[in-house]
């Protein structure tokens, strides 16, 4: 029983890994042809090129938010890999990664006007993940310095 406990742990860190790696590779991706994409979706906007410069600049805002995400989620993972929980430092990657996925969500809110559905989906999420990391943050805080105060007194 307790070989597949820690063969089930080992799996899902390792899966965690791999989807921040490939999250890399996909948010780069996108920088990379951020450029390709735009101009199809705003060929239904009228005067188009009066909002290209503000979108591209929101995207490239969006993706450099998620990458910082991203970054930070690794560094946790590897608090995690080391048992390395309830620190300090645990509570300020959770600390960002929560504000980058708020800022995210406000900032995909005005990019609804121009490519509907999709943008008001994702700042949906964003900021739903954002409120729920928040509270993840304070559960960590809360268990983090009952931590100290537990080793204090030892």
């Amino acid at each position: 029983m307790w070989e597949k406990e820690v063969r089930m742990k080992r799996f899902s860190l390792f899966l965690s890994y791999a989807f921040c790696y490939v999250g890399l590779l996909v948010i780069l991706f996108f920088a990379a042809a951020l450029p390709s994409f735009q101009p199809l979706t705003l060929a239904s906007v009228p005067d188009a090129e009066r909002y290209a410069v503000a979108t591209y600049i929101l995207c490239y805002l969006i993706l450099a938010l998620v990458l910082l995400a991203d970054i930070c989620l690794l560094f946790l993972l590897h608090h995690v890999l080391r048992g390395t929980i309830f620190t300090k430092r645990s509570v300020q990657l959770l600390r960002v990664i929560s504000w980058a996925s708020i800022l995210t969500g406000f900032l995909a809110c005005p990019l609804f006007f121009i490519f509907s559905r999709e943008a008001l989906f994702v700042a949906f999420v964003a900021l739903f993940l954002g409120v729920v990391l928040r509270v993840v943050k304070q559960v960590i805080e809360k268990a983090t310095a009952l931590k100290e105060e537990n080793d204090a007194t030892i």
